[in-house]
């Protein structure tokens, strides 16, 4: 929480973090340049097409691997990935005002890149950590700790992403289906579980024993 709320302080909101009060372009990254940690092989972008008054944009999160889902280093100089994209794990959807609001993942032809099953990917999730990049330390500190407190909601909606796609006879054909794109969302309210976090701890006597 206190992460959200330096970026909120520091940018306005964590949304501007990364728009930086550009206009806002349909499909668009921002960071332009996206947020890369090459130390853990780490991704992530901001940017906004949808319509609906629930959704202002979403975060695309990415690992780098290879074809066998091992870590890909990134060597200085040279591009990000040279054969494919990095991996897709999944999306966060954020409303107007910055919060999180469900969690999503997408088929594979929308973002290219390794498809991983649902093992695979959480294994992924659990390496994925930004570290603290220059002018975006809030932001990532933020990203790292979400994916953490969700990491149970991330494992069900990847066993979802893996049974929808299961119903296909053909998971390549499937993959690669333009009709669909959207393969698993689960809406969340961050703010009631932060509540509930807290609220736990205090019950459990850690706040108290950890004032700070």
């Amino acid at each position: 929480m206190s992460a959200f709320a330096d970026a909120t302080a520091a940018s306005g909101s964590l949304l501007q973090s990364w728009i930086a009060g550009r206009e806002v372009v349909e499909f668009d990254h921002y960071p332009p340049d996206d947020l890369v940690d090459p130390r853990s092989g780490s991704q992530f972008y901001y940017h906004s097409h949808r319509d609906g008054e629930l959704e202002h944009g979403h975060l695309h999160l990415f690992w780098h691997a290879s074809t066998s889902g091992r870590r890909r280093y990134l060597r200085p100089g040279r591009r990000r990935w040279t054969r494919t994209a990095p991996t897709h794990l999944f999306a966060i959807s954020l409303d107007a005002r910055g919060l999180p609001v469900a969690l999503f993942t997408v088929n594979r032809w929308v973002t290219d890149g390794h498809w991983f099953d649902a093992a695979a990917t959480l294994a992924q999730v659990d390496r994925f950590a930004m570290g603290e990049l220059e002018g975006h330390a809030h932001s990532c500190r933020w990203l790292t700790g979400f994916i953490r407190l969700y990491r149970p909601l991330i494992a069900e909606l990847l066993a979802k992403r893996d049974r929808r796609v299961a119903r296909r006879a053909d998971l390549a054909h499937a993959l690669e289906d333009r009709r669909l794109e959207l393969l698993s969302l689960v809406p969340i309210d961050w703010a009631a579980d932060l509540d509930a976090l807290v609220s736990e701890a205090a019950r459990r006597g850690f706040l108290r024993r950890h004032p700070g």
